[in-house]
């Protein structure tokens, strides 16, 4: 990946906007330093031709590294030219006369923007070799001018930069690979866990279908006596309904509950009129049936779906089981709560609440868990000769969208380079070891500053104390007490610190304040730390505006005190640059990042429901689909005896598919349907519709049926638990050569198989987990 010209647009990864926050950072320096010195340049008199020389350049220069930072194309190009103005422009200060005017800060500016480059956008090998350079110049042409130790002091600041420099670079762009893989793994796991979440959703929708649907059009072709009209009209629905099971929750273009339509598909989450959807319900055949639905009532598609699907499985039970003469569908949604109530009622017979097992598939799988399934919630009430109530229930619980919370801009910058504490620590860490040498050797040599070692020690001890609890946000009255004592410290130093300090180190204490400022503009909202900086500097103004002369002129005088004044706002704007661009950048990599997820996520269910739905269908569909296609166009009569036979079958496999999904293979289909022919009664029993292992039930079935005569009956139990599946086989009457072949086919498994002339029967257990 390229290290240059990055923009921050959304969609892009943590790394590039990295690279555009370094590029703004040198860009804002930039803007200080032209400032700091077009002042300077018309703030005196006459000046030696090679100080002008310097200074037209040098503005000029950082002009140039304004344009293309603000743009975030800064690159090596750029580096090596900051280098060579400052290797050139020290000797040149130098030769030309004019380094005694120029205070050391002044000189300080000159090889900053290149250590900054340089470090940030060459090579490893070349940066370091450039920073060499830069300040080897500085170190160089400045050891003759000020002195042995000005030289060796002048330097402690750049090389606090360098090193700054070298370390927050590299730990910015490691942050920002480490989220971009972080991303990476987190999307994948969304997606991972959606497939998942969209397998389970398919089957359970794959399961209402073959029982609201396909079973109950078996159902109708194989009994007797139903209407022509109204076996094909199911079978017509069946059909549609295997055609069009829906990819994704929701629907449109088809029936409400995703079963019948065409490939429309809707977004999880977008709504539609539910009132719409129950007005067009098909009431049951030979009952009178009221419909109130006014108005319209917008809920997600999904939800929908669930709530329509559930009222016609209440419709169907009231058409086969409930002999009602009157049937009463009445939607409400109660006042002022997003929500709705569905009630499905009938007067028919009734039944009692003990005759409701609790595996039937109907009102478990086709109104219970659809509405569970979208946070709902249904019931049902009856007793015998007082009708039935369906009662299906929804409220919206979901929270509103403008009520959440707005990042704080520590979290923000999280998200774009990881733990903050790390490039702060790389910002501020080596100003306050460099400040502290500077500090000491200067407080040794100024009688009666003792006390601005303890306060700059109280100073240190502060800023490292909020660096790392930076990463958990730090508070506004321990940022405004921090703020208070560095600058009440700072400007209480001239007390016992000359004035004229400004033009070297003397005054320290002014650019002593810098690591703290730095580190509260990045993580607290910056005008916090602008209002600090902005009362320090105004308070050098009145204190040079009113104390004793600095300089012979105003223009020395400020060209004296700029300098000094910059040091903080060196950091300041350094870190204000960083701060608001990483922290924009979290912003707009956590929206995309969301949107990117959410796409993922809504893919992967899709393809996980596509690919479960095409894998269920492609056994039953080679047999059932062209059965109910041949019924539901007249090609095959449900009059006929051996097409109602043909059905009768066909609904005990779709029967064994629901109670035990994706156990059997067209081989046990087969060996099934051959028992039932013969005779065998072939009941399936479970406790759930969830999937079973298949390996263990398709095994047991298989080898009953395949081993010795065909039995008179046999009976399949199911029962799951939160980790095991425990599976129950009897056949009746027993057999020994099949007892010896399942004994052989569970070998190895925790399972007991016993046999006796009435029975043979076998326990097994498996793990899930």
């Amino acid at each position: 990946m390229s290290r240059t010209g990055r923009s921050v647009r959304a969609g892009q990864s943590y790394r590039s906007g990295v690279e555009a926050a370094l590029s703004r950072s040198v860009a804002a320096i930039a803007v200080l330093f032209a400032l700091n010195w077009t002042a300077f340049l018309f703030s005196g008199g006459r000046r030696p031709p090679g100080v002008t020389a310097v200074a037209v350049v040098f503005v000029a220069l950082t002009a140039h590294l304004v344009v293309r930072g603000v743009r975030g194309r800064l690159d090596g190009s750029d580096a090596w030219t900051a280098v060579a103005v400052a290797v050139l422009a020290h000797p040149v200060l130098v030769l030309g006369g004019g380094a005694a005017s120029v205070v050391i800060g002044q000189r300080c500016m000159l090889t900053v923007p290149a250590l900054l480059l340089a470090t940030g956008f060459l090579p490893r090998t070349a940066g370091r070799w450039a920073c060499l350079a830069a300040i080897g110049a500085q170190l160089g042409t400045s050891w003759p001018a000020d002195g042995p130790a000005a030289a060796v002091e002048g330097i402690w600041p750049v090389v606090a930069t360098a090193v700054a420099g070298t370390v927050l670079g590299p730990v910015m762009r490691a942050a920002g690979d480490g989220a971009d893989r972080s991303e990476a793994l987190a999307a994948a796991a969304k997606a991972e866990a959606a497939r998942a979440a969209g397998r389970r959703e398919a089957h359970r929708d794959f399961q209402g279908m073959l029982h609201d649907e396909v079973s109950a059009a078996l159902r109708a072709i194989g009994q007797p006596g139903i209407a022509v009209d109204r076996v094909r009209e199911a079978a017509r629905g069946a059909v549609a309904a295997i055609a069009g099971a829906p990819a994704v929750l929701g629907t449109t273009g088809g029936d409400a509950d995703g079963t019948a339509g065409g490939d429309g598909i809707g977004i999880p989450g977008d709504r539609g009129d539910l009132a719409a959807l129950v007005r067009g319900l098909v009431p049951p055949a030979g009952a009178g049936t009221t419909v109130e639905a006014p108005g319209v009532l917008a809920v997600p598609h999904e939800v929908a779906a669930a709530a329509v699907g559930a009222a016609r499985e209440a419709l169907r039970n009231v058409a086969d089981h409930a002999r009602a003469r009157t049937v009463r569908v009445s939607l409400t949604a109660p006042e002022g709560d997003a929500g709705f109530l569905l009630l499905v009622t009938d007067d028919g017979t009734g039944f009692a609440r003990g005759e409701l097992r609790r595996s039937s598939v109907g009102v478990r799988r086709s109104m219970i868990r659809r509405m569970e399934a979208v946070g709902g919630s249904a019931e049902v009430v009856s007793a015998p000769g007082r009708g039935t109530t369906v009662r299906l229930e929804w409220r919206d619980t979901a929270p509103d969208p403008g009520a959440r919370a707005v990042p704080a801009k520590v979290e923000l910058m999280g998200a774009a380079v990881g733990d903050v504490r790390r490039p702060l620590a790389a910002v501020c860490l080596p100003f306050l070891l460099v400040m502290g040498v500077i500090a000491a050797l200067h407080t040794w040599r100024t009688p009666g500053a003792g006390w601005l070692m303890a306060w700059y020690a109280a100073l240190a001890t502060i800023t490292v104390a909020l660096l790392l609890r930076s990463r958990h946000g730090i508070g506004g009255p321990a940022a405004a007490a921090a703020c208070a004592f560095a600058v009440t410290g700072a400007l209480a130093s001239f007390l016992v610190l000359p004035l004229a300090g400004l033009a070297d180190y003397t005054s320290w204490p002014i650019g002593a304040v810098t690591p703290l400022l730095t580190l509260l503009v990045i993580v607290r909202p910056s005008w916090e730390a602008l209002t600090a900086m902005a009362l320090e500097q105004a308070g050098v103004v009145v204190l040079v505006a009113t104390g004793p002369p600095i300089a012979p002129t105003l223009g020395e005088t400020v060209g004296m005190t700029l300098p000094a004044l910059s040091a903080p706002a060196l950091g300041v704007v350094m870190g204000l640059a960083i701060g608001r661009t990483v922290a924009r950048l979290g912003g707009v990599t956590m929206r995309a990042n969301a949107v990117r997820s959410a796409a993922l996520a809504a893919e992967a269910v899709r393809e996980a429901r596509e690919a479960l739905r095409r894998r269920r269908l492609a056994d039953l569909g080679e047999e059932v689909l062209p059965f109910l296609g041949a019924t539901a166009t007249g090609r095959r009569s449900p009059e006929d005896p051996e097409v109602r036979d043909t059905a009768r079958l066909l609904g005990y496999a779709v029967r064994d598919e629901i109670h035990i999904p994706g156990v059997l293979d067209r081989p046990a289909r087969d060996l099934l349907s051959a028992a039932r022919t013969a005779g065998c009664v072939v009941t399936i029993q479970s406790d759930s519709d969830d999937p079973h292992p298949p390996a263990l039930l398709r095994l047991l079935l298989t080898t009953a049926l395949g081993t010795g005569p065909t039995p008179r009956e046999m009976v399949l139990s199911v029962t799951a638990s939160a980790d095991t599946v425990d599976a129950a086989l009897v056949v009746l009457p027993g057999d020994r050569s099949r007892a010896g072949a399942l004994r052989e086919a569970v070998a190895g498994i925790s399972a007991v198989v016993e046999d006796a002339a009435e029975s043979t029967w076998v326990e097994a257990r498996v793990r899930t987990v």
